[in-house]
Order: structure tokens, then sequence, then C-alpha cells
């Protein structure tokens, strides 16, 4: 998988709201369902922190923050 930083650094440059909707429509896009609410500035802090690592993106990490979160949601 190629991922384009220039995109990756819009990405997290948005909005917690922005970025949580672009979120939700990479998973939906790939059949995954997230909550509707945006996670706490916190989580999305770490999601941030997870994919602008610099030169080691934790994609991993990402995901287990996102699922984290979507088993404290209930979904």
């Amino acid at each position: 998988m190629k991922i384009d930083k220039d995109k990756l650094d819009a990405l997290v440059a948005m909005s917690d709201g922005e970025l949580w909707g672009e979120i939700r429509k990479i998973a939906s896009a790939h059949g995954f369902t997230l909550p509707d609410r945006t996670p706490e500035h916190s989580e999305m802090e770490k999601i941030r922190g997870a994919v602008s690592g610099g030169a080691r993106i934790n994609l991993g990490e990402a995901v287990r923050i996102l699922n984290d979160y979507k088993r404290r949601c209930g979904k």
C-alpha cells in the first residue's frame, strides 16, 4: 500500500470533525462501520500522532485506537 504523504499531511491538519468524517468515509469504503460521534480531542490527537510520525507511520496503532473507540461506543 502506497501512502501519499501530502494527502496524509492534509488529513491530519483537518479539524477533529472533518478528520473523523474522512476516517469514517475510508472505513465505510472498506466495509467497516465506525460510530457517528467524533471521539474526544485526545483520541483524535492519538490518531494524528500514529499517522504523522514522520518517517515511521504506525497504521497498526491507528487501527488499535479506532477499535478501542468503537468497542467503547458499542458498535
